[in-house]
């Protein structure tokens, strides 16, 4: 996976647990109290808030369930939030396209300021096509 689509979506996992916390605060119950009844541990729970890794779609489910949430509603407010952070796909990705291309006609027209060893050291894999003195 590409990084910018590995950021996107990691990115829209955090908004989702952060739509999950409203829900959890519109629906007057804590986040600790929803992964006990759910049999889950709170630090584990909690990491799928944080999206430290995804929620599982079936935490997901059993959550909004629980809380009486709209499954939908979480998802298309997290993905209207990162459309709005991010732009499209299609944007983001020209975004970050253009970023890589800008940084390259950087260093092609100033190489001496982007110097590093792995462009001049003899024993690393990649070497420079013009050597310096």
């Amino acid at each position: 996976m590409s990084d910018n689509r590995e950021y996107r979506s990691q990115r829209f996992a955090q908004l989702v647990g952060l739509e999950l916390k409203g829900e959890f605060a519109k629906h007057s119950i804590s986040q600790t109290k929803v992964a006990e009844i759910l049999g889950h541990s709170k630090g584990g729970y909690s990491k799928w808030i944080n999206a430290k890794p995804s929620m599982p779609l079936e935490a997901f489910l059993n959550t909004c369930e629980l809380i009486e949430a709209d499954p939908k509603a979480v998802i298309d407010a997290s993905y209207k939030r990162l459309l709005d952070e991010l732009g499209t796909p299609d944007e983001y990705c020209e975004r970050g396209v253009r970023a890589a291309d800008d940084l390259a006609d950087r260093i092609a027209a100033h190489p001496e300021d982007y110097d590093v060893a792995a462009n001049t050291d003899q024993n690393k894999e990649f070497e420079a096509e013009t050597p310096r003195d």
